[in-house]
């Protein structure tokens, strides 16, 4: 009741925890309420966040996540809705879908779906003929957003001129299902129906919001969506089977999937293609067998049964099970793998890679298993294979750029180049080694950075082995460590005996001078 307020969008929020909220990982749901009279647009919606997700302890969800998730619920109430594709309008304001005289609303309702039916200028159905699986060929049927602007940023986006629109997600609930876009084509886009790393607004979302007739954007404010971008239509018109058998034919990775034998060792961790975190393939064994157009592997290592085949894929459903290096969370904390993220940096006790997480740090591979030296390096042991590690580093132009481990800092010169690390840190000492990623990646980005020009690897190698054998004898290093905390150890007792001497003298002083 009352005048209401006069403004363009009514948000109201609520924390209960309601039906919706049942899915355990579900941390807010969104709908829009009312649609504006002349050109339909929302101007009042709701989000309801749901409380059991929100506790404090040191399992809750971290802060970066929330404001995501908030986002991605306000682009629901805004744009973002099966319920109002029907309602869109063309940049003159004319509706993409025919309207009843009589009513003003759109002419064909779905029961079963509980919304008007767009218009196929909207949401188009497509059938993929030939869509490969473990079975053999099926026809796949998509959903698709085919607006203009929505259509030009996805073939821009793959590189494929023939993409007829955006696939919408086929998976999940009612508020799930062509609600989003789909998971395995925009992995971290914001729009996608779950958070499983890092997400941006991209320009596909911000052509969506253009596209249904009721907002101006500026394009300058999309985020760059790295996944699949410039991959063609193969990659993005056929499965995921077809996209990794054509790249392991060839001998080439099938980026951005991935295939880690699960057995018998777990996945390995590595950087992924910016550099920024630490990632790992999230090949899972589920414990019955994919649905049938889901199943990808014909085999797999170490993996023989033929009936076990079919219960490997993805961890993430929403991806068509597609399996993908993603960003690893630890369960018994609020750290994740983002190398930048000074809140991600291990207790000491559990820095077996001597990582350092700061907005000074990157992700670089290690190129063996990592070693620690105990007991005064009488005893060795292996420290935990993770095969990739956050550290600080420095760039310097016409040189590289040092990468700082440890009481270290050693120079990264070209790609793939493999440094040795040697050094002493908590009482142990560390050999391992580490692989230089593309200069222009690590560096590329700062104004008036150059690269180091092509230089003579070979004097590189033998420069790292005349260091070898000169200083990076592990056991003359553990001596000299050794030796150089005992001095120390003595220097502070020493230091400790001074301070206590100087006290005692100090209150004899005192006691002679009270006349005691």
């Amino acid at each position: 009741q009352g005048p209401g307020v006069n403004t363009e969008f009514i948000l109201y929020v609520s924390v209960l925890q309601t039906n919706r909220c049942e899915p355990i990982d579900t941390l807010a749901t969104a709908s829009f309420c009312q649609l504006e009279r002349q050109q339909d647009r929302p101007i009042a919606g709701n989000i309801n966040v749901c409380p059991k997700r929100l506790r404090g302890d040191r399992n809750g969800i971290d802060f970066d996540r929330l404001v995501s998730t908030i986002k991605h619920e306000i682009l629901h109430t805004w744009v973002f809705s099966s319920g109002l594709f029907a309602f869109f309008r063309d940049s003159n304001g004319k509706p993409f879908t025919e309207r009843d005289p009589a009513t003003g609303w759109p002419k064909i309702y779905d029961e079963k779906l509980q919304i008007y039916t767009p218009n196929e200028n909207v949401l188009k159905q497509i059938v993929r003929k030939n869509w490969k699986t473990r079975g053999g060929l099926v026809d796949k049927i998509i959903l698709m957003l085919v607006t203009p602007r929505v259509q030009a940023v996805v073939r821009e986006h793959f590189r494929c001129s023939t993409l007829e629109g955006a696939e919408l997600e086929n998976q999940g609930n009612v508020g799930t299902a062509l609600t989003h876009w789909e998971k395995r084509l925009f992995e971290h886009e914001i729009m996608t129906g779950t958070y499983t790393q890092e997400s941006v607004i991209s320009n596909l979302t911000l052509a969506l919001l253009e596209d249904s007739g009721w907002y101006d954007v500026s394009y300058e404010y999309g985020k760059p969506l790295l996944w699949g971008r410039n991959l063609g239509c193969d990659f993005v018109k056929t499965s995921c089977k077809q996209w990794i058998d054509s790249k392991l034919e060839k001998k080439q990775n099938p980026y951005p999937f991935c295939i880690s034998p699960p057995k018998p060792n777990p996945s390995k961790r590595i950087c992924d293609y910016t550099y920024d975190k630490i990632v790992m393939c999230n090949l899972v064994e589920y414990s019955t067998a994919l649905p049938f157009e889901y199943q990808i592997f014909d085999s797999l290592p170490n993996i023989t049964d033929e009936n076990e085949l079919a219960r490997f894929g993805g961890h993430v459903m929403l991806a068509d099970y597609c399996p993908y290096n993603q960003e690893l969370s630890y369960k018994n904390s609020n750290r994740d793998s983002r190398c930048y993220r000074s809140e991600n940096q291990p207790p000491n006790k559990e820095n077996y890679a001597l990582e350092k997480y700061s907005s000074q740090s990157k992700c670089f591979d290690h190129g063996s298993i990592w070693e620690q030296y105990i007991d005064q390096c009488h005893r060795k042991r292996r420290v935990i294979p993770q095969a990739a590690g956050c550290y600080e580093f420095e760039c310097i132009s016409y040189k590289g750029f040092y990468v700082y481990i440890g009481k270290e800092k050693y120079l990264c010169e070209y790609q793939g180049q493999n440094l040795t690390i040697i050094t002493a840190e908590y009482d142990s000492v560390y050999v391992g080694t580490i692989i230089c990623p593309d200069c222009q990646i690590i560096c590329g980005s700062l104004n008036n950075f150059q690269c180091p020009s092509e230089i003579n690897k070979n004097h590189v190698q033998r420069q790292q082995q005349q260091q070898s054998d000169i200083r990076l004898s592990v056991q003359n290093f553990c001596t000299r460590s050794y030796e150089y905390n005992q001095s120390s150890m003595s220097d502070k007792t020493n230091q400790l005996h001074i301070i206590l001497q100087t006290i005692f003298l100090f209150s004899i002083c005192l006691y002679i001078r009270k006349g005691f």
